[in-house]
């Protein structure tokens, strides 16, 4: 009772206190719950993706955020690669870590909150002159303040590093969803040219099953029709597989229900999309630029760099903390003092040196990292390059010498027909065609691929579309 009447005697020190109270209240944040969505939220049809485009979000050049993205005719190559960049679920996760970045970045550039302090003391000896002894204090921490620069540099350079990190990631989408277009469009011819020597083993197995019926053949040359065609049929099933395994990761790549009807659409020579390899000064000069291109890259070099203002935290952390503020007191006697106050952290025993230790030695990780990282993109990028040289010559050397093959195959099918050759002769060379026509396809496909390859081990960009609209 005795200590209301005294408060209600001096009522200014409890509605400032109040106030700081609904002060603070005011400016927090309401919670709100939300659900987690079960559902996968893959579009049902090409029609339903988002087609609209950002210039400046896309990691591209600008004539490919020009270009018109047309789905009812068949996605070709750039409207592949532009459509999984605005669609990917992978890119859409992805993009929330800038989200978290930036909030990190705001987070380190708040001012710290100054403390508030209030005591009572109590008599416990019995007194005329004796009264409750009230202490009300108001500070803030200076140190908070000192390392506020180093936090924000640390802060800045994470998000910077996060932004390249996700620009990394989306050229890789751009780069596969180029590969898997590929990929598709060759395998769909490796399917067709299946699908012809089986229907042409077949065609020669059914009519030798009908002149073993009539007498006019033998097991042996039956078995020899009928192997072949077992051999092809599998050959078919085998590049179905593959292809669907192709166009089930392409659906995700786009955001795509699998059960969506995907249609691509490429030039009907796909050999007309391979290029020359690159000279070799063009090669070493692209390899020694990868460290200016590669996101990634760029991407630890700033993550380096924000660990090098993470020690200059850490070291800024080693000096004494202290906080300053004013107090405002009564003792027991009744009477008031004003005057400042200082409270000091001795660095006696601590001086963060774990703390220091601990970001040297994350700085030393991370650069050498880098180093590692660098050092792997170039061996690699050279490894594909000398590949696709090899390739190419196998392929120029294949295609050259492919129609005279193919003259062959025909002149045997006619000896065939006139009794001039038996069947294992045949079927012998029409095996080797069709394999060596499946040879072509093969390194088609191993050059189309080393060409996207290439360009995101190096870091690189087309300059234009791939293929320019009618």
């Amino acid at each position: 009772m005795r200590m209301q009447e005294r408060m209600l005697k001096r009522p200014g020190h409890w509605m400032a206190i109040a106030c700081l109270m609904a002060t603070a209240l005011a400016g927090c944040a309401i919670y709100h719950r939300q659900p987690l969505d079960r559902s996968p939220a893959l579009a049902s049809s090409l029609q339903s993706l988002h087609t609209s485009i950002d210039a400046s979000a896309l990691p591209m050049p600008g004539a490919w955020t020009r270009y018109p993205i047309d789905v009812g005719d068949g996605l070709d190559e750039t409207e592949t690669a532009v459509l999984a960049v605005l669609n990917s679920p992978r890119l859409a996760a992805a993009r929330t870590e800038l989200v978290e970045a930036k909030a990190s970045l705001y987070a380190a550039g708040l001012l710290p909150d100054p403390a508030a302090r209030m005591s009572l003391d109590y008599p416990t000896t019995k007194g005329p002159d004796l009264s409750t002894g009230q202490n009300f204090g108001l500070g803030i921490d200076l140190q908070k303040l000192l390392t506020l620069p180093a936090r924000r540099s640390v802060a800045s350079e994470r998000v910077q590093a996060t932004y390249l990190d996700i620009l990394w990631q989306e050229w890789q989408v751009v780069q596969q969803a180029r590969m898997l277009w590929r990929r598709a469009l060759i395998q769909q011819r490796q399917i067709h040219l299946l699908q012809e020597q089986f229907q042409q083993t077949q065609s020669t197995w059914e009519r030798i099953g009908k002149a073993l019926a009539l007498g006019n053949s033998t097991l042996n040359q039956e078995g020899l029709a009928l192997a072949p065609m077992m051999a092809a049929q599998a050959a078919v099933k085998e590049a179905q597989r593959q292809l669907n395994a192709t166009m089930h990761e392409l659906h995700l790549l786009l955001g795509l229900d699998p059960s969506a009807p995907l249609a691509l659409s490429g030039p009907t020579d796909l050999s007309a999309l391979i290029r020359s390899p690159m000279r070799e000064g063009a090669l070493r000069s692209r390899l020694h630029a990868i460290a200016r291109h590669r996101p990634d890259l760029l991407a630890l070099q700033a993550g380096y760099q924000s660990q090098e203002n993470k020690v200059w935290e850490q070291v800024l952390e080693q000096f004494p903390t202290f906080s300053v503020g004013i107090n405002r007191l009564r003792d027991t006697s009744g009477v008031w003092t004003t005057g400042p106050f200082i409270n000091l952290n001795l660095p006696i025993f601590n001086r963060n040196k774990g703390g220091i230790a601990i970001a040297r030695a994350t700085r030393m990780r991370l650069r050498k990292e880098y180093r590692y990282r660098l050092a792997k993109a170039y061996v690699q990028a050279d490894r594909i390059a000398r590949d696709q040289q090899i390739a190419f010559s196998e392929w120029l050397a294949l295609s050259k010498r492919m129609p005279k093959l193919e003259e062959t195959k025909v002149r045997l099918s006619n000896a065939l027909k006139s009794g001039a050759i038996n069947l294992l002769a045949f079927t012998t060379l029409r095996s080797a065609y069709y394999s060596q026509k499946m040879k072509i396809l093969d390194l088609e496909q191993a050059l189309l691929e080393q060409e996207v390859a290439l360009e995101t081990l190096t870091g690189t960009l087309l300059s234009t579309p791939l293929h320019h609209p009618a």
